[in-house]
């Protein structure tokens, strides 16, 4: 689950996105995910770190997307 921050400089909610992990590997050597709908693409390493490389539909975050394994 990806956890995306509110605008900044307010107070506004979270939004969240689960994704699930496809086949190869990013420009940084780690996992592909992508959201069910395929509108969020990203790579995430060993160590959490997200990188944003396709997204549609909402802007690129300014700061960093938190990833957090389910189940």
């Amino acid at each position: 689950m990806l956890t995306f921050p509110g605008p900044a400089g307010s107070h506004g909610g979270q939004d969240t996105v689960v994704v699930e992990q496809q086949a190869g590997y990013g420009p940084h050597g780690s996992a592909l995910y992508a959201d069910a709908e395929h509108t969020l693409r990203v790579e995430i390493e060993d160590g959490g770190l997200v990188h944003v490389l396709s997204c549609v539909g909402r802007p690129v975050p300014d700061t960093p997307v938190h990833a957090q394994r389910l189940g």
